[in-house]
C-alpha cells in the first residue's frame, strides 16, 4: 500500500510540474512584448467616412467576429483548451490612440506590446491606411453599452501546450505591408485582405471552426461565371447545394456587403490569375 501511495504522489508531483512548466512557458510567449513603431494614421470622423468605415468593416469581417455592434462574440468555449471571445470594441477603443489602433489592426500588436491570438492579421496588415482611418472612424462611434461582453479570451491547458510547441502563434507581423490609399485594382486587393483571412491564393489551408480543407482561390475561380461567383459570395451558395460551412456564413454576414463592382473586380481578377498559373 505504501508503495501505491508513492507512486500516486510521484504521479502527482510530475503532472504538477508537466503544469507548471507548460503554463509557465506559455505564459512567456503570451507576454512577449513586440517593438513596432505606431503608424501616422488618425480617425476619419467625416460622416461618409464613417459610413465607409462601417460597411469596410463589415466586409473585413470585424462586424462578424465582433457583433454587428460591436458588442463582442463568444466564437469558441472548449474546456480545458480555450475560451475565445471577442472583446467590446467601444470598450478597446476608449483606452487607445488612434495610432494604437491602426497598429492593432495592421500588425496585431496591443497598446501593451503583446501581440494577439485568433484575430485574423494576414489579410488585416494589407487594409489600406485609408481604410483603416474609416475603420477606426466608425468604431470611435461605438458607445459601451450593457450588452457588451465582459469576458476574454483565455488558455486552458492543451491551448498553452500548443502555445509552448508552436501549434498555436500570435498573429503579429511587424513588417509593414499596407499602402496609404486603397489600390486601383479593386479585385488583388480584396484578395489580399478580405479572402485572405481564410483563403489563400495557391495553398489549401484548414477552416477556423471545423478543421475542413478550405480551398486555394485560383482552384475555386475558374469554376464559376461572375453571376455564380456572385450569388456565393452574396449568399454562399455554390454550385452544389451541399453546406459550405464556414464560408456560408461570412458570405452571409460579411461578404454580403461587397459591392456588385467589387464582386465583378475579384472574379476577373482571380481569373486572370488562374489563367496565368498553370494547374496541377
Amino acid at each position: 500500500m505504501r508503495w501505491v501511495v508513492r507512486g500516486l504522489l510521484v504521479l502527482v508531483s510530475v503532472a504538477c510540474l508537466a503544469l507548471a512548466v507548460i503554463y509557465g512557458g506559455s505564459e512567456w510567449a503570451i507576454r512577449k512584448s513586440h517593438a513596432v513603431a505606431l503608424p501616422n494614421i488618425v480617425a476619419d470622423r467625416s460622416p461618409a467616412g464613417v459610413a465607409e468605415g462601417g460597411r469596410i468593416a463589415s466586409a473585413m469581417g470585424c462586424r462578424g467576429c465582433h457583433g454587428p455592434n460591436g458588442n463582442g462574440v463568444l466564437l469558441a468555449d472548449v474546456p480545458g483548451v480555450i475560451h475565445a471571445a471577442t472583446p467590446a470594441l467601444a470598450r478597446v477603443a476608449a483606452s487607445y490612440s488612434d495610432a494604437e489602433l491602426a497598429r492593432l489592426i495592421h500588425h496585431g500588436i496591443k497598446r501593451n506590446g503583446q501581440g494577439v491570438y485568433v484575430m485574423p492579421i494576414e489579410g488585416h496588415s494589407r487594409i489600406a491606411d485609408e481604410d483603416v482611418a474609416r475603420i477606426i472612424g466608425w468604431i470611435r462611434t461605438l458607445k459601451p453599452s450593457a450588452a457588451d461582453r465582459t469576458d476574454t479570451l483565455s488558455f486552458g491547458p492543451l491551448a498553452r501546450l500548443g502555445i509552448l510547441t508552436g501549434g498555436l502563434k500570435q498573429e503579429v507581423i511587424e513588417t509593414p505591408r499596407a499602402t496609404a490609399k486603397r489600390p486601383a485594382d479593386t479585385g488583388a486587393y480584396i484578395a489580399s485582405t478580405v479572402c485572405a483571412g481564410c483563403h489563400s491564393l495557391t495553398e489549401p489551408r484548414e477552416a477556423h471552426d471545423d478543421g475542413r480543407r478550405v480551398p486555394p482561390l485560383l482552384e475555386v475561380a475558374p469554376a464559376y461565371d461572375l453571376p455564380a461567383f456572385r450569388k456565393l459570395l452574396h449568399t454562399g451558395i455554390g454550385l452544389s447545394p451541399r453546406d459550405l460551412g464556414l464560408m456560408g456564413r461570412v458570405a452571409k454576414g460579411d461578404l454580403s456587403h461587397l459591392t456588385d463592382d467589387e464582386v465583378a473586380a475579384l472574379h476577373a481578377y482571380l481569373q486572370a490569375e488562374a489563367a496565368k498559373t498553370p494547374a496541377k
